[in-house]
Parts: C-alpha cells; sequence; structure tokens
C-alpha cells in the first residue's frame, strides 16, 4: 500500500488499485493527514484532536477521534487486521506506521537526509536534489491550506524543492541557461520572498543576453519585498542590478551611419482590458458614488479593474493593499496610495511617523486631507480591503467624510467577507460584482472557443493561450481558492465533473453518498462562484474547460476509470 499526501491525498492498494481515499469523510481525511505529517512520532489522542478540531473539540473528542481512525481502516483496509493496520494504536495514541504502507512524505525526508553525505555540486548530490523535485513538485495537504499542524510540513517541502531547484539552475546555467532560467523561476513562484531565486534568474537571463529581462526580475523583486515586507533588496542583488545597468549604458563605438536609419521597433502589445463598461462609467463620469464596493471571487479581475481605473483617471487614483497592511505596516496601504497621488514629502511623512499601535490623530488627518482635495473626484482604492483593522477603517472613515473631492473604491471576494469584520461599519451603498466576461467582450480578441475555455474567468482569459503548465496552475489555483470556504462536498463535485462531464444531482448524490440537500447547497455555491453551470436539461457541468482540464488532470487513470465504471453501473 502507497499513501501520497504531496499534492491531493491518495491511496494505492497492494496490488496497484485507487482505493477510496477522496470518499472518506473530511475529518477522517484531516486525522489521515495529520497522522502523516508526523509519521516519526506517536501522537496522543488529545494532541491529534488538538490539531484536527483546534477550538472546536466535540463533546467527546476520543470517541470521535476513535470512530474516524475505525473509518480509515474499514474503509481503505477492509480485510486487514492489528496485525497489519497502518494506523497502528500504540501507548494510548495512534502512529502512521511507514513500514506496513509506503508514504511520499517519508521519502522524501530519506532524501533530504541523505543531502549531508554527497560532495556540495558532485553528480551524486544533483541526482538526490532531482529525486526531491520528482517528489515534491506539489506541496502537501491543500485541502488544508491554513491549518497549523500543516504549515511546518508545508514549509518543510517548499525548501527542500527551491532548494533542489536552485542548486539544478546553477548546473545547468553554463550549458543550457535557458533552462537555468525556467528553473529559476519555479523557485520564484514557490517562494517569491527568497532572493536567492531572483539572483539566479537574474544570473541566467545576463547569461543569454536578456539584460531587460533581468532588470525586469530585479523591479519586481524589489516591488514585492518593498510592499509586502517593506524592505529593499540586499546589496549584492542591488550589485548585481547595477553591473547591468553599466553594462547596458557603456558607450559603444558605432561605424559610420548607413545611408537609411534602421526602422524603430514595434512597441509590444499591451494585454488588453476587457469588459466592465458600465462599471467603470459608474466611476469616471460626474458625480461617482461616495463609497463603491467592487466584489467578485479569486481570478475575477478586481486588481485590473482598479488599474484601468487609474488608466481613465490618470493622477487621480492612489491604489492600496490591505492584505498587506498589518503590524508594523498598517499604514501601508495610505502610504501606497497618497504616493500614487503625487502627496507632497511632508504629508507622506505624517503617515510615516504614525506607530502600528497609534492611530492617526485628528491634524494629521486633516493634513493628509490636504492632498485628497480638489475640484475632481479623487479616488482611494483599496485592494484585498476586507483585512483592514478597526483603526484604518476609521481612519478612511474620517477621511470620507471630511474630504469632499475623495471617493472610496473598496475590493475583496464576497459581501458576506466582511460581515463580521471591521470594514462592514464603513457601509455599501453601491456594490458591483464583477460577473465572468461576455462573447461579447471576449469577441474582440479573436480567439475561438475561448468563452468555453475560460469560462469568462478574467484571469484564465490571460493565460489561455499560454503554455499548458502555466494555464493549468492558474485554472488550479483559481478552482481552489473559490472553493476554499465551501463545505466539503464542494471540491468532490467539481472533481466528478471533471472527470465524468455533466452529472445530475442525483448521480452526485450517488456517488458520493451525501445527502441531496447538502448537495444542492453545494452545486448553488459553485455556480455563484462561476465554477459551474447549468446545461438544459438540469445536469450541471465545469463552466471552464481550462478548470476541468486541470482538476482532471489531478485524477489518476485507474480512479477515472473506477468511477466510469460506478457511473455506468448506477445508470
Amino acid at each position: 500500500m502507497r499513501v501520497s499526501v504531496l499534492g491531493q491525498l491518495t491511496v494505492i492498494g497492494d496490488s496497484g488499485e485507487p482505493l477510496p481515499a477522496g470518499e472518506l469523510p473530511r475529518r477522517a481525511r484531516q486525522v489521515l493527514a495529520v497522522l502523516a505529517a508526523r509519521h516519526d512520532r506517536i501522537q496522543s489522542k488529545d494532541a491529534l484532536a488538538d490539531s484536527v478540531w483546534g477550538d472546536d473539540l466535540p463533546g467527546n473528542h476520543v470517541a470521535a477521534l476513535e470512530h474516524y481512525v475505525s473509518v480509515i481502516r474499514r474503509r481503505l483496509q477492509p480485510d486487514g487486521s492489528s496485525a497489519n493496520w497502518f494506523i497502528v494504536t500504540r501507548s494510548g495514541g495512534y502512529l502512521f506506521d511507514t513500514s506496513r504502507a509506503a508514504l511520499d512524505l517519508a521519502d522524501l525526508r530519506t532524501l533530504i537526509r541523505r543531502l549531508d553525505a554527497p560532495t556540495p555540486g558532485s553528480p551524486e548530490r544533483l541526482a538526490v536534489h532531482a529525486d526531491i523535485l520528482a517528489l515534491a513538485r506539489q506541496l502537501p495537504f491543500p485541502e488544508d491550506p491554513y491549518a497549523e499542524w500543516a504549515e511546518p510540513v508545508r514549509t518543510e517541502v517548499q525548501v527542500a524543492a527551491v532548494n533542489a531547484l536552485l542548486q539544478h539552475a546553477a548546473a545547468t546555467l553554463a550549458g543550457d541557461p535557458a533552462r537555468s532560467l525556467r528553473l529559476a523561476q519555479e523557485a520564484i513562484e514557490l517562494n517569491p520572498f527568497l532572493e536567492s531565486g531572483y539572483r539566479a534568474a537574474m544570473t541566467a537571463a545576463i547569461a543569454m543576453e536578456r539584460q531587460d529581462d533581468a532588470l525586469r526580475i530585479f523591479e519586481r523583486c524589489r516591488q514585492l519585498l518593498d510592499e509586502e515586507l517593506g524592505v529593499a533588496p540586499s546589496a549584492e542583488l542591488v550589485r548585481l542590478q547595477r553591473e547591468v545597468l553599466a553594462a547596458r549604458t557603456t558607450p559603444v563605438e558605432l561605424p559610420a551611419p548607413a545611408a537609411a536609419p534602421p526602422l524603430p521597433l514595434p512597441e509590444p502589445p499591451r494585454e488588453r482590458f476587457l469588459g466592465r463598461i458600465t462599471e467603470l462609467r459608474l466611476l469616471v463620469e460626474p458625480d461617482p458614488p461616495p463609497v463603491v464596493h467592487i466584489v467578485g471571487p479569486s481570478g475575477s479581475g478586481k486588481s485590473a479593474f482598479l488599474a484601468e481605473l487609474e488608466r481613465h483617471a490618470p493622477g487621480r487614483v492612489g491604489i492600496g493593499h490591505g492584505a498587506s497592511s498589518v503590524g508594523v505596516l498598517r499604514h501601508a496601504w495610505l502610504r501606497t496610495a497618497l504616493t500614487d497621488l503625487a502627496a507632497p514629502a511632508e504629508v507622506l511623512a505624517v503617515v510615516d511617523a504614525a506607530g502600528p499601535e497609534q492611530p492617526l490623530l485628528r491634524p494629521d488627518l486633516e493634513r493628509i486631507g490636504t492632498a485628497l482635495d480638489g475640484p475632481e473626484p479623487i479616488f482611494v482604492a483599496i485592494d484585498d480591503a476586507a483585512d483592514l483593522d478597526a483603526a484604518s477603517v476609521a481612519e478612511l472613515s474620517w477621511l470620507g467624510r471630511h474630504c469632499p473631492a475623495l471617493r472610496i473604491v473598496l475590493t475583496y471576494c464576497y459581501p458576506s467577507e466582511i460581515a463580521e469584520r471591521p470594514l462592514s461599519g464603513l457601509g455599501s451603498p453601491v456594490v458591483l460584482r464583477l460577473e465572468p466576461l461576455t462573447d461579447e467582450d471576449l469577441g474582440v480578441l479573436g480567439v475561438t472557443d475561448l468563452a468555453d475555455l475560460t469560462g469568462g474567468i478574467p484571469a484564465l482569459v490571460s493565460v489561455a493561450l499560454k503554455p499548458t503548465e502555466v494555464s493549468h496552475a492558474v485554472a488550479m489555483q483559481i478552482a481552489r481558492q473559490r472553493t476554499r470556504w465551501m463545505p466539503d462536498p464542494s471540491w468532490e463535485i467539481l472533481r466528478l465533473c471533471a472527470v465524468l462531464g455533466p452529472l445530475s444531482v442525483g448521480e452526485l448524490s450517488t456517488l458520493t453518498g451525501y445527502p441531496m440537500p447538502e448537495l444542492l447547497a453545494c452545486v448553488d455555491h459553485l455556480v455563484h462562484a462561476h465554477l459551474l453551470t447549468e446545461n438544459e436539461d438540469g445536469r450541471v457541468r465545469h463552466r471552464s474547460s481550462l478548470i476541468s482540464t486541470a482538476v482532471c488532470g489531478q485524477v489518476s487513470a485507474a480512479s477515472a476509470r473506477y468511477l466510469r465504471r460506478r457511473l455506468s453501473a448506477d445508470n
């Protein structure tokens, strides 16, 4: 038997047949995941229950835990016994016994320990890194992205994968700089805050004589570190940037000019902004509302909408970010917005002088208000605004009431997201939900079947024609983000529709075992999130074939055959 937790949970039996791990109740999957994460030590029942339920422990958590362990054993080892169960009862707790069931996470940890023996840079060490990459392409426990017990393991796997990518990037730099660049970019995607990834990518770009790309990589790093962490790039990375700039600006002696000067290179095409005409008109036409909420699920184009608003009202839009404005960076949203609006240095100094625990005082707010005054509307837009704390909301509210020209634009995913958060106190007089782009919106691109491919989801439109690895990665991220808050059966419904095509709710009930009312609620959520749509016969299917294909790619061929046989038998 083999259990895989790197990526989606899968279990393969001794004969190579897939076992129904995905059909386990969610709590049972969590129990199995925690035991797999800590396979090298016994877990007491109390510690295991704390990890699975946190502060929401059931009345008799020991009995509940024993029930879920029994469910795992019964479903995955129906003919087993205490002699071969891979979840072993020991010392009043449980242990995942890797001598009875292979575990990919245990194999990865063994490979990481093997790195201590070979000499750095040796072929043997690179071979171990290659084996690590083969296992660690996906992070573990995607169903529990915010669980405290999963975070250390996810970080452990991420670090191993990033180190392996950078080691291979360095090894291939001389012979294949293009591959070196791709490996470094993969490392950046896994950990965008690690400077060594940007350094490797810049070095590879320089080796390919693509100095402009190297400078873009540096700028991406600088902007991310500034906006998210409030720090500057290291001296080493700055030195590398200056070397590239010096090489680009060194005067070169040219031969005598030819009779006719060379034709100028065409400008690269600008990525087009599609649709949203009604929403934009509401803001750019005279007398826009004082507060506008722009909502829509992940990938619906909220950030792109703010950028387009800035293009339509140049010099009058400042965009801050609520998600990164915490702790010592509490005023980052205001600082960034004021910078975009070209506020005077003395006004920016007022914001910089404010401490994270101290709200801005009225004289400070009045000085800031002077930068938000003018004959035309001035927009302060806050992306991911749901995360703003109470003090920031109070400051924003004061500015909104005392600055006649100020208009406030807020973006976040769903109105329910702010129900019990400070932002709800600001009021929501105008809420605009960004719907999927229409066939008419997409028609100007001249790409056949783009609506079916993307479901009108802007984030997918922007990557639809890029390499499959990129488009599928974005599609999976959107599907995961949009289902993160939904009940357990929702992801199973997406998986089944991806493998089997359009399904009725009755067929879903038969395949999953969930009661009809629970499934109907999940289908409503998935349709509202623009992941599913309904056929005329009442069957539900994926709205985007990109998401459908990406989700289907996470299901093994054996599992797909098993599901098709079940559907055929039930029909």
